[in-house]
């Protein structure tokens, strides 16, 4: 008893398609007889022509619903081909009755698998109740799904294991709040795949990605002296050289408001020291340093901007003492800020490569108020905040000074 296209059963569904009228009476025992003695083709057959009518948003509200419990009987049938099919059309509905929904969910995972991966009848909350009370294979087809909600995002990054949340900081098809990235840090910050993949993505907080490098230089630091592959001194300064150069590049890559935010959280941190200051100084960074020297200062923003702005050496000197900075640094800062006023006519590739060297001769050649032996201590600090190229001057000038 195999039903075909030509049925009446199925032509009354067509001519009520085609009226678009309600059927006046829908007798679906034939399918409850399918069901119950029909063959394996037959309820194949059946699958297939009531899946493709359910999928059919054009077709009657009531025909819809008046094949549900049919469909659910399908969903559970012993006949494991029936099931697969009828996954296979059912993943293409746009609406489905969640008792549809969550008893293909429940299947072998190669059914439900598919279909939990692909299916849009899997909302908001039914997507949430699978992550609460599934197992991880499930968890980890949701955490790739491109229309996660935010509850659900929540609720991977607070509960979740790592495996999940690697999946999900994998799918860039969703967007992840300041809040799940850091619940995930705090939580698997010891985790390297899920470190690897939080430092992948673009919208990552510049917090995190600031910890996870003071993190990685100190377990480096630590490697170091275990080891004893270098004097503890000597490996301290060249962490400190490389945690603060990475510092400086994300703050270099930051949006003003996002280096508003972070000044505090550095002081907060104690990162916000004078030689990540000062080395902001050298490379030329002066969105740091007005900032920094804005915070310290307790001094509005655009003041600070302004004196720096106009160069006005004297107010930039009060700012400076109030930060409770080294008294003997000054004119690097105060070399930055002329040095930007001059160069800023230049594009930020050519600033970059020339400033260092530009800040140099600054010390050099103006400033009659400092010394030469003044100027030497500077250029020794230059050298230790600065690239090569800008190191490697400093230090020849440097020596320069002391031989003469």
């Amino acid at each position: 008893m195999i039903l075909k296209p030509n049925d009446p059963m199925f032509e009354n569904l067509q001519v009520s398609k085609v009226t678009g009228k309600s059927l006046k009476s829908f007798n679906t025992s034939i399918f409850d007889r399918v069901l119950e003695q029909g063959s394996v083709e037959e309820k194949k057959n059946l699958t297939e022509q009531l899946g493709l009518l359910a999928c059919d948003m054009s077709a009657p509200a009531l025909e819809r619903e008046a094949i549900a419990p049919t469909l659910l009987r399908l969903a559970a049938d012993p006949v494991k081909d029936v099931r697969v099919l009828l996954a296979r059309i059912l993943v293409h509905c746009e609406q489905l009755h969640p008792d549809i929904v969550f008893s293909i969910i429940a299947d072998d995972e190669d059914v439900s698998l598919p279909f939990l991966a692909d299916s849009p009848a899997l909302d908001r909350l039914r997507a949430l109740a699978v992550l609460k009370v599934g197992d991880k294979a499930r968890q980890l087809v949701l955490a790739g799904r491109p229309d996660l909600s935010d509850d659900a995002i929540c609720f991977i990054a607070d509960q979740c294991d790592s495996e999940i949340c690697v999946v999900l900081l994998d799918n860039d098809k969703v967007g992840i709040n300041v809040k799940n990235y850091r619940r995930m840090y705090v939580r698997f910050r010891d985790v390297p795949e899920v470190t690897e993949q939080l430092l992948r993505r673009d919208d990552l907080p510049l917090e995190v990605r600031i910890l996870q490098a003071k993190k990685a230089s100190s377990n480096v630091q630590r490697l170091m002296a275990e080891r004893g592959w270098i004097p503890a001194k000597d490996a301290e300064e060249i962490i400190v050289d490389a945690e603060e150069t990475t510092l400086l590049r994300i703050l270099g890559k930051a949006r003003d408001n996002e280096i508003d935010g972070l000044i505090p959280f550095l002081a907060s941190k104690n990162l916000l020291t004078p030689s990540i200051i000062l080395r902001a100084a050298c490379a030329g960074d002066m969105r740091v340093i007005e900032r920094a020297l804005a915070y310290l200062s307790s001094t509005p923003l655009k003041k600070v901007e302004r004196i720096i702005s106009d160069r006005a050496a004297m107010a930039l000197k009060g700012i400076y003492h109030k930060c409770g900075l080294p008294k003997n640094c000054f004119h690097i800062v105060r070399a930055a800020v002329d040095v930007s006023g001059e160069l800023e006519h230049l594009a930020s590739s050519a600033r970059k490569l020339r400033f260092g060297s530009a800040v140099i001769e600054c010390l050099m050649t103006r400033y009659n108020s400092i010394s030469a032996q003044e100027k030497s201590e500077l250029l020794e600090i230059v050298a230790r905040l600065s690239d090569d190229n800008t190191r490697n001057l400093a230090r020849r000038l440097a020596g320069q000074l002391q031989a003469a």
